[in-house]
């Protein structure tokens, strides 16, 4: 009795034994699935600008991968990126943006001075979250002027007969306090004139109304009359590197969808000063 126990017990821890073997095997096997998965993410940048692999790729400061190569391509240079599981399903989505952080001297200010003393990172800013699935990026050539939006964030494009203060990185002011960014600017397809895009601020949104109007502020604007020598600027930022001013009348006009299209005027009008509509801001 006491053999057949014995057998039967050593059966048993066999068994146990056999089935935890193959509960580690399967995990592994899925473990190693996910994380050949993630090495499908291919970046496209026209320039390297010092990436090597196992370089850092960070979202918002935090590492979600590492670079598991580098190499040039008919179209410039191609960084294979794995990622880490948790990260996956957010940043391998349609509308993610990708580049190198890397230092950059604009009018605006000074960015990317971590890369002129580590080794380069890729940082990425997520697409929306029901953005289709995708595996090939084209990397911007840039770091962008903000690294990354928030929901209700407006995008709106200006128009201007020349880029004047519209700057890269300058400030869009209501009242003088910096309400939004512009993002960049370029020739309209047709080069009759320049287009900026720019984003407001979404506790600001409510003050772009379809009657609003938009101006140049980095303009020193001088006026010699009987009372003597009269100055308009709206702050030594904008005489340095340019932005944009927004006014709306006493009586506001629908909101506006974002990529609306608005005229920069070159001066604010007389009447617009006198403008003191009650906007309620969001939270």
């Amino acid at each position: 009795m006491k053999k057949q126990l014995t057998s039967l017990l050593g059966s048993t821890v066999l068994s146990i034994g056999f089935c935890l073997l193959m509960l580690f095997a399967v995990i592994w096997v899925l473990g190693s699935l996910g994380e050949r998965s993630g090495t499908d993410v291919t970046i496209t940048f026209d320039q390297g600008h010092g990436v090597g692999v196992g370089g850092e790729v960070r979202c918002r400061g935090i590492v979600v991968g590492r670079v598991s190569d580098v190499r040039l391509d008919g179209e410039g240079v191609q960084v294979d990126v794995t990622l880490a599981l948790p990260s996956r399903s957010r940043l391998m989505r349609e509308g993610t943006r990708w580049w190198i952080d890397r230092p950059m001297v604009e009018w605006s200010g000074v960015g990317g001075l971590d890369g002129a003393f580590s080794d380069r990172v890729i940082e990425v800013d997520p697409g929306l979250s029901e953005g289709a699935i995708v595996r090939g990026f084209r990397g911007l050539d840039e770091p962008p002027v903000l690294s990354q939006y928030q929901p209700g964030d407006l995008p709106l494009t200006l128009i201007a007969s020349k880029r004047g203060s519209l700057q890269r990185g300058a400030s869009v002011l209501y009242r003088g306090v910096r309400i939004g960014t512009i993002l960049e600017t370029d020739l309209a397809e047709n080069a009759s004139s320049v287009e900026a895009r720019i984003l407001i601020e979404r506790r600001f949104a409510p003050l772009v109304r379809r009657n609003s109007r938009f101006y140049e502020a980095g303009v020193l604007d001088l006026d010699l009359g009987f009372t003597g020598l009269r100055a308009r600027l709206d702050s030594l930022e904008t005489l340095m590197v340019g932005g944009v001013s927004l006014v709306t009348p006493d009586a506001p006009g629908e909101r506006v969808d974002p990529e609306a299209r608005f005229v920069v005027e070159t001066e604010e009008d007389d009447d617009w000063a006198a403008w003191r509509p009650l906007i309620p801001l969001e939270d």
